[in-house]
This record gives C-alpha cells, sequence and structure tokens, in this order.
C-alpha cells in the first residue's frame, strides 16, 4: 500500500512538473479556482438533510455558461493543479529541510501522502464520470466534503444519482457531503 502511494507521487510529481512547465511557457495568468467557481455558479438546488445519507442528500448546483466550456475546465484544473504542486513544493521542502525534526518530517510526509490521495481519488472520479458518456468533469476533494463540475446537456435525478453514488464509493463521504454543480454545454 505505501509503496503504490509512494509511486503516485512519484508520477503525480512528473506530471504536476509537466503542468507547471506549461503554465510558465504560456505565461499562465489565471483567476484563483474559488474566483473562477463563485463567478459561475448559480445555486438551483440544494438539500440539506439530518443525515439519512440518500441521493436526496446531494447538493446540486447549476453553473451559467459565461466563457467557453473548454476553457474553464483546462483553467479550472490547471489552477487546482498549480495550488496542489505549490503545496507538494511546501512538503518537499519541509521534508528535505536538514534543520526540521523527524517530527515535523514525519508529519510533512504524512501530509504529502494524504495529498496525492486525494489526488488519485480526484483523477479517479473525474475518469469514471467521463467513462460514463459525460464529456468533462472536475472533481476538488476537501477536508469534510467533495464538489463536482459535470459538462452536461443536462442532469436528472438518475444522472445525480449515479455521479453521486460514484463519488461517494471513491472517497467514503456521506451523500450530504457531496456537491454536483452542472455546467451546461452550449447548444448553437
Amino acid at each position: 500500500m505505501i509503496r503504490r502511494k509512494i509511486l503516485w507521487l512519484m508520477i503525480m510529481m512528473v506530471w504536476v512538473g509537466m503542468v507547471t512547465s506549461i503554465i510558465v511557457y504560456q505565461g499562465g495568468d489565471y483567476l484563483a479556482v474559488e474566483e473562477t467557481v463563485s463567478e459561475n455558479i448559480e445555486v438551483i438546488e440544494e438539500s440539506k438533510s439530518q443525515g439519512g445519507g440518500k441521493v436526496d442528500d446531494i447538493n446540486y448546483t447549476k453553473a451559467k455558461d459565461s466563457q467557453n466550456e473548454e476553457d474553464f475546465f483546462i483553467e479550472y484544473r490547471l489552477e487546482r493543479d498549480k495550488a496542489r504542486s505549490e503545496q507538494i513544493n511546501i512538503f518537499r521542502e519541509m521534508i528535505n529541510n536538514p534543520n526540521s525534526d523527524e517530527i515535523t518530517k514525519k508529519e510533512a510526509q504524512k501530509k504529502m501522502l494524504a495529498l496525492t490521495d486525494k489526488m488519485e481519488k480526484e483523477l479517479e472520479i473525474e475518469s469514471l464520470i467521463r467513462a460514463r458518456g459525460y464529456k468533462e468533469s472536475l472533481a476538488y476533494i476537501h477536508e469534510e466534503a467533495v464538489d463536482v463540475i459535470v459538462h452536461t446537456n443536462g442532469l436528472n435525478k438518475s444522472d445525480v444519482a449515479k455521479i453521486g453514488d460514484i463519488i461517494v464509493k471513491i472517497t467514503g463521504f456521506n451523500f450530504e457531503d457531496v456537491t454536483i454543480i452542472e455546467k451546461k454545454i452550449e447548444t448553437g
């Protein structure tokens, strides 16, 4: 299990390095993820429960079509990966710093493994949602919740249930800790 995580960490470090070099090469100046998402999200429906863990407990929102959908997903993913790369670099510096004590180094290693685990789960969620036939998806796992943006022509309750089921199985979170954001495909 540890070897698998270390292998994933190494793969993710290489991948993050490639993404970082693309950002630097393109001279990318991207908005913060939270600003981008908050400007593009309009809450349609949000159900809150007292804990049953049912599909009806999934938070569901719809994003406005204020920019090119493909750019939205590319920019969001690049910004997320950039933030994660910075976190990994901080942990790596703590681990490699000769002035850090063993407790600090072990804590940094633990946090770096947890971060790579989140990254692996996000990638798995996105891949499985795309495998279900949706054009694009983005996942962001927080400490106690997960947000997923799905590029679609429209989600019905069955779609929300399928996507929610994927998220719950991969993350172990309850349905009420899942937010699915619908990013509509522009027609015309």
